[in-house]
């Protein structure tokens, strides 16, 4: 069974560090086409759950999903591009700007350190 982890959002509005981090990694090229970018970041089961920004998806209203809780597919590589991290998932490419505060880098090692995931 998989160990519970409970994630708190408490405001989906950005602080100066996240958007800082999120235009230092918007400014980026990166190898690959990004779907999204990716703030207060936490790995769950194998996927990354946090705040997305400049999401490629739109909805039926053309509609970005800027600010909402964005669930990724299963990560399958994690490879560090400058001074971000770049998940490739089964759904797209999703570039990590900063890690939830107390949970978000300890939940990102963890994988790392999981050698059966890459």
């Amino acid at each position: 069974m998989p160990e519970a982890l409970e994630v708190e959002f408490h405001s989906k509005e950005f602080t100066d560090f996240q958007l800082g981090r999120l235009v230092q990694a918007s400014l980026r090229k990166y190898t690959v086409p990004v779907t999204a970018f990716i703030s207060d970041a936490v790995i769950m089961e194998d996927r990354c759950l946090g705040v997305s920004f400049d999401h490629s998806e739109q909805d039926d209203a053309y509609h970005r999903a800027d600010g909402s809780i964005l669930r990724t597919g299963k990560i399958r590589s994690a490879r560090k591009e400058g001074r971000f991290w770049l998940l490739e998932t089964q759904d797209g490419n999703y570039v990590i700007a900063s890690f939830k505060r107390g949970i978000g880098r300890a939940s990102f090692l963890k994988l790392l350190e999981s050698a059966d995931h890459f």
